[in-house]
């Protein structure tokens, strides 16, 4: 294994980093049905089920319906089903990360690290066609921890055969790129502007 600090690898969260979160589609339903805004990732991202599934201890069935369960709670009466919101939001590819993702393939290995259900592997192959970008998917619910525990980023690390000083990992949410730098790895985070996250990873030596 590598152990000089050289970036030998770069991981990548998938939502809000890889996937744009269309926020357009949940904004709508709240409008519709007079939620307050950020209501439908409330519902969905800080409930117990999602604890649960993220982690491989829960189903998605079971999650849903409790976050239909919460939008109900907070509109003060029952909606319609929200299945179809959930199966598009995440649907849309940063398409710069992407072709980020391609050309850094040519000098490093890549992979994911992602707080997940167990289709995140489907959604790459059968939707988006982009799992052949990566050599290692580490998803939380498949392997049983999530971000920001140590534990899921030195598996990445292992998996990818190079010690945890010559990862990079890029998340959006502050606490996972917390966890990354405490469990060794260097870390950027991307709050969605790509020219910023491009001049990131070249202060890290990073180069395509």
């Amino acid at each position: 294994m590598q152990q000089d600090g050289t970036v030998r690898a770069v991981f990548f969260d998938f939502g809000q980093v890889i996937a744009r979160l269309d926020r357009g589609v949940l904004a709508k339903f709240e409008a519709r049905h007079g939620l307050p805004k950020g209501s439908f990732i409330k519902a969905l991202y800080t409930i117990p089920e999602w604890k649960a599934v993220e982690i491989g201890e829960g189903t998605e069935e079971v999650w849903v319906e409790a976050a239909a369960r919460k939008l109900d709670e907070l509109a003060g009466r029952h909606l319609p089903n929200i299945w179809e919101e959930r199966e598009t939001m995440w649907r849309t590819l940063d398409e710069d990360v992407v072709g980020l993702i391609r050309r850094l393939g040519n000098r490093y290995d890549v992979g994911i690290i992602s707080n997940a259900t167990p289709r995140l592997e489907g959604e790459l192959r059968d939707y988006h066609k982009i799992d052949g970008l990566f050599k290692v998917i580490v998803n939380s619910a498949l392997v049983g921890v999530a971000k920001p525990d140590a534990r899921i980023y030195h598996l990445a690390a292992e998996r990818m055969g190079v010690e945890p000083s010559a990862c990079v990992h890029i998340d959006d949410l502050a606490h996972n790129v917390e966890g990354a730098r405490e469990a060794g790895f260097q870390a950027i985070h991307h709050e969605g502007d790509y020219a910023t996250l491009e001049r990131e990873l070249r202060s890290l030596g990073v180069e395509w």
